[in-house]
This record gives C-alpha cells, structure tokens and sequence, in this order.
C-alpha cells in the first residue's frame, strides 16, 4: 500500500508540471504517458499469460493428427561471394516463416486493444530447418531473433541468414567471363508427415542490392517430397535455384583482351629477321607469357573434367601455336645459315623460283658495276708480263746514261729482256685463255735465263691458286645467299598462314562467346521476379 500511494503521489505531481507548462503541451504528453504506461502494463500482463504454461518442445496444433502448415520465404538481399574454385556460393538473405500457433491466441480487448507482440524465438517453437548442400558454417540459422505473434496465433519469423552452400555449376564450354552458373540453395526440413510446407512467393529480391561482378538473371524456388527407405513418412525439402552470369568487362579487359595481344604477337616471330638471333627468344617469352594466363585461369575454375571454360580451350589453341612457331624457328635458323650444303633442285624450284614470286620476295642485284660477279670479270687474269714490264721501266728510267750504267743495263734482265726483243709484242706474254690457262708466247729469237723462267711459272702457279680461292669462295658466297633465300620464303610464308590462323582462332573464341547470344535482360533489383513453385514427390530406396 505503501509503494502504491507513492506512485500515485508521483504521478499527480508530474501531471501537475505538465499543466503548468501550457495546456497544449499538458495533454499531449499526458496522453503519450497514459498510453505509454498502461500499454507497458498491458503488454507485460499478456506476455505472462501467454507464457505461462507455453512448452516450446510441443508441436502447436490442437490435436495429434492435425498437420502443422508452414509457409516459407527467402528474402535475397546479396550475393557476397562465388567461389568458382570450390563452386561455393555464399549469399545473405532474410529465411521468412509463417505458421499458426493455437497456444497463443487472445482477445485484443482484454489486453488494451494489443493485435501484435515481439516475442524472443528462443522461447517459442520454431520450424527445425537446415541446409543441406551446406559448404561451411551453420548449416541453421544461427541467430535467433524475435518472432511477431499476433492476436490470432499467427507467428512470423524473419531470421536473418548467410548461407555457402556448393552448387551445380553449368560450363558447357563457355568462357570463364561469360559463364553461366546454376547454384542450387536447399533446405531440407525433418518432420514428420503431419507438418505440410509451401513455398510463398519463392524468392523475394525486392531489397537486392546488385552485384558488382554477376547479373541476376532468374530466381526459382521448388518443393519437393523424398521418400527415403528408413523412414516411413515423406521428408520436405525446398530447392532454391539462383541463376547468375558473370558480367563481361572485367574479365574481358583484364584477361581476353591481352591475350589476344599476346596471340598477336606470335606471327611477328616469323616477321623477325634470322640476323637478329632473337626469334627463339621472342617465341619463348611469348609462351611463358600464355603459361602465365594459363596458371592465373586454373586459380579461378574449378578442377573438373566435365568442360573446360572457352578461354581455356582459347589458351590452349594458343600455346599450341606458339610451340609450333618456335619448332619451325629452329628449322629456319637451321636453313638460313647452311653455308656449303648443296641444295636440292626441287628446293630450288619450289621456294627460289616459284614461292618467291607469288609472296611478293625478290632477289635485290643491284648494279652490275658492284656486283661481286661483274666485279671478278673486270679483274684480268693478273698478266704477268705487264706488270713485270712496269717494274723493269722503273729499273731502266732509274739507271745511269753512262758506260757503267749500260753494263749494268746489258746485265738486267730488264734489259736482256729488252735487247732481245723487236718489238714490244716480242715480250713474253700472259694472257688468259677461254678455259682460264695461262698460254706462254715465245719469240723465236727470244731466250729466257732459267731462273726467270723459273720466277714465271711460280708466278702463273699463284695466280691459278687465287683463281680456282675466288672461284670457291663466289660459289659457296651464292649458295649462302641461295639458302637464306628459302628461309626467308619459309618466313613469310609461315607468317601468312599463322596470322589467318589466329585471326581464326580469335574470331571464333569471340563468337563462340554465350552472352552474344544470351538475349535474356538481368532482374537486377526490378521488383520480384516471376516464381516457379510446384511440388514433386521423389521416392529413394
């Protein structure tokens, strides 16, 4: 009595402040108060009554027999991750149930006109449902929160949920940037045969928040009845399917774009001249370019052997390519420095006089005048005697008008050989013949000494030496040119038919591509997405 008189005494004071504030301000506030207090005092009076003898362990229905209905919702709101390794998808949504519990019913005029109450789920009895295809984490809803209970016994339950579950993921040959993927949510529910679920409204994607990597493109949600040979009644499970590609322009600018760069480059190989000696160098680093990509693409697709994803197979053409163009590297480097091998005539006559042609390759001579050819033939056969005259006129304009200068003059060889000749067609000559041999032309009245004759011969010996060197050399010289020749054919020949090959290549892996003919328009937070609900009885033995 004590305390209640207290109360009282407070209450009329404070109301008394309130007045004497305004009057405005006196009921408005009394009235907030007033209802405040006597709803606080209703509501904590119906809370008791409802949990008095309430067991959350009894299933809510009136009798045994009755079947329990539960209707259940999923509210997506994010696709946080899909792990494309491990084919996890992790998305956070909101798990709605709906179901009716006859315990907790009132008459919302017995307990200030109250129609709803927050009740904490861990008092109440709640559906037992958990993920059946789950990846990691509680495969339950792990955070139990209040439960809205209304005045007929309806009880709504909005607990939020971050579900990994692995999916069936579709490839069908499709580029890891462009795939499809199919990931199947399900929830297997263990009751008995008097617990009937529906799926409502399958998925509600009203608050979705856009991915920044995958397009939403269909959201299915389907109940299906399994019977299992251990139990007798048929086990509940609803199968949410969320249908997701991936968007294009990241991948396709930051892995299909370079490496179509990097295919590109494996036809200049062939455009790099053999003189440089960095053709194979070129090849090589291309290939562990495409060996980068390739480790980089294993890190994001899965390990399977059912299909393998259109940049991959694009990869794989590619390095494929790259290792042939360094095989016939080698055999044109091979080719363009054979120096003496002689070359076969059908070599000759396929890639000197018939493919030079047609790939546009012509051999530069150039003037006459410096080519090495025309450069020999002005050289005369080195006449002997001309030049051994030049050198006995320099003796002769070099020696005296005296007695002592002709003795000396009578016992040259200059001047014997002057002396005993007529005219200067007398000389001894060296002219070179039609088959390249030097012809000796004796005067009749001319007589050499030995040891001259002896100086000529060893001269005529050298000069057919040096013959036959510039000969050799001038041949091996045309067949290094001939040779270089046909590994330069090789070359463009090579180029043509790779850059037609990887334009190919290319061209196909771009149409090939899924999303150029996937006309279907993403349902990125545009209202709820047409559902499809139905039921299906599976049996398992």
């Amino acid at each position: 009595m004590v305390f209640t008189k207290i109360f009282w005494f407070l209450l009329w004071g404070f109301l008394v402040v309130l007045y004497l504030g305004g009057n405005d301000l006196f009921f408005v506030n009394a009235s907030v108060f007033l209802k405040t207090f006597f709803c606080n005092q209703e509501g904590n009076r119906l809370f008791e009554d409802l949990m008095n003898d309430y067991r959350k362990l009894n299933r809510p229905v009136e009798k045994s027999e009755d079947a329990l209905r539960i209707q259940v919702k999923f509210k997506l709101l994010q696709i946080v991750d899909v792990q494309t390794k491990h084919q996890v998808l992790k998305t956070n949504g909101w798990l709605i149930q709906k179901w009716n519990d006859y315990r907790l019913k009132w008459n919302p005029a017995s307990y200030g006109n109250i129609t709803m109450i927050h009740i904490p789920g861990e008092l109440l009895f709640l559906p037992d449902i958990c993920l059946y295809n789950n990846a990691h984490g509680s495969p339950t809803v792990h955070i139990i929160t209040k439960a809205d209970v209304y005045f007929n016994g309806d009880i709504i339950w909005e607990p939020p949920a971050v579900f990994e579950s692995f999916g069936s993921w579709t490839y069908g040959g499709y580029e890891i940037d462009m795939v499809h993927l199919d990931s199947d949510l399900i929830e297997e529910i263990n009751e008995n045969n008097n617990t009937k679920w529906k799926v409502k409204d399958g998925i509600d994607i009203s608050e979705y928040q856009e991915a920044v990597e995958w397009d939403l493109l269909g959201v299915v949600a389907t109940r299906h009845k399994k019977r299992y040979p251990c139990c007798d009644y048929p086990v509940i499970d609803i199968t949410y399917t969320i249908n997701i590609r991936r968007k294009k322009l990241f991948y396709t600018v930051n892995l299909m774009i370079p490496c179509m760069g990097i295919a590109a480059l494996t036809s200049f190989v062939f455009y790099l001249p053999c003189e440089s000696h960095q053709k194979v160098t070129l090849g090589i680093s291309i290939l562990v370019a495409l060996s980068f990509f390739q480790l980089l693409l294993i890190e994001i697709t899965p390990p399977t052997s059912l299909a393998a994803p259109l940049i991959g197979q694009y990869l794989l053409f590619e390095m494929i390519m790259v290792t042939l163009s360094i095989i016939l590297t080698v055999i044109i480097q091979n080719v363009h420095w054979r120096d003496e091998q002689p070359m076969p005539k059908i070599v000759r006559l396929i890639f000197v006089h018939f493919l030079g042609k047609y790939l546009l390759i012509f051999r530069n001579i150039g003037n006459k005048r410096f080519h090495r050819q025309a450069r020999y033939k002005r050289i005369p056969t080195l006449n002997a005697l001309r030049l051994l005259d030049s050198h006995f006129e320099n003796i002769r304009s070099q020696s005296c008008h005296g007695k002592r200068n002709s003795l000396q003059q009578q016992k040259s060889p200059g001047g014997l050989f002057r002396n005993n000749t007529d005219s200067r067609a007398d000389y001894r000559r060296l002219s070179e013949s039609s088959d390249g041999e030097i012809i000796i032309r004796k005067s009749k009245r001319l007589a050499f000494p030995p040891y001259i004759l002896f100086k000529l011969n060893n001269v005529g010996k050298n000069i057919r030496y040096i013959e036959r060197s510039l000969k050799k050399i001038r041949q091996i010289e045309d067949l290094q040119r001939d040779w270089q020749f046909v590994a330069m054919t090789i070359d463009r020949l090579m180029l043509i038919i790779f850059s037609i090959t990887i334009f190919g290549g290319t061209l196909w892996a771009t149409t090939a591509a899924p999303s150029l003919r996937d006309e279907r328009i993403p349902i990125n937070n545009k209202g709820q997405a047409p559902w499809l609900v139905y039921e299906n009885e599976m049996t398992f033995f």
